[in-house]
């Protein structure tokens, strides 16, 4: 199904139940193309669950997913799923590796495999990967190896990007460096979805917040997340919480708790109040 020209992508009163339990409920927001929306929320909050409805890895128990392409079909989606790790003993190369993004896979033969390499040469650059066109996967950095996944994604010209959690497990800078390439993505007309726990790197680069816990519990621009929204999504008590978009830091305090940031994941110690998030 599409909608209209105003959006790339419209999700109507979704709902979602799995083996009786349910998953999703009432989720309804709009996504114009170019646009970067970040997705937070506490772990089991069904994130992951609404990128595959996206994707179309599952189907809504009620409600629509809208699409419009530029062609007025539905988008072509780049998706970069959680697990997606690269074997530790992988033998490509960084260009190997981009390569099989393309569309119909590879190798390809005359102009098409011109095209594709050309492509791929391409993609390396935009990612931040030249000086590593020729190194193994495996003597790669995690933060390198996402940026090969990235680029990979962009093989088939994807309208909009898909990735959950992309940079877990990647050190700060490493964070810090893919976010800047996905806001440089969305400048270029590249809708991008991320979901991410760290919530001070996510509302620095992105236009809107989504946070999912179960439901949409709140949908808006960036720049008015604030403590109360974060506060009233995840259960777990906090103390105190940096953000990023002013460069203020936000406290968050209930008398009791057991403070702690909440883009870590953790377990609450037997006998603590609490979930693991």
């Amino acid at each position: 199904m599409t909608t209209t020209a105003a959006n790339v992508l419209k999700v109507e009163q979704v709902a979602l139940d799995l083996s009786g339990r349910s998953i999703l409920r009432d989720v309804s927001l709009s996504l114009n193309s170019g646009e970067f929306l970040g997705i937070i929320g506490p772990n089991g909050g069904g994130k992951t669950t609404f990128l595959r409805l996206l994707v179309g890895l599952l189907r809504p128990t009620s409600g629509n997913i809208l699409w419009q392409s530029r062609d007025g079909c539905e988008p072509r989606i780049g998706y970069v799923p959680q697990k997606m790790a690269l074997e530790p003993h992988y033998p490509l190369s960084g260009i190997e590796v981009v390569r099989q993004g393309g569309e119909g896979g590879w190798p390809f033969f005359g102009a098409k495999r011109r095209e594709s390499f050309a492509g791929a040469d391409e993609l390396i650059r935009r990612v931040g990967m030249s000086d590593h066109v020729e190194t193994r996967v495996v003597d790669m950095s995690g933060g390198q190896q996402r940026r090969l996944l990235l680029a990979r994604a962009l093989m088939s010209q994807p309208e909009m990007l898909l990735l959950d959690e992309p940079t877990a497990g990647v050190d700060a800078w490493g964070q810090e460096q893919f976010c800047a390439i996905l806001h440089e993505l969305s400048r270029q007309g590249i809708t991008v979805v991320l979901v991410s726990h760290d919530i001070p790197l996510i509302t620095k680069y992105a236009d809107r917040i989504a946070c999912i816990s179960g439901n949409l519990h709140w949908h808006g621009a960036a720049r008015d997340l604030n403590d109360s929204i974060v506060h009233s999504a995840y259960s777990c008590e906090l103390e105190r919480y940096q953000t990023s978009h002013d460069g203020e830091p936000i406290t968050f305090r209930k008398p009791g708790g057991i403070p702690h940031k909440i883009h870590h994941d953790h377990t609450h110690k037997p006998g603590e109040t609490g979930h693991k998030h």
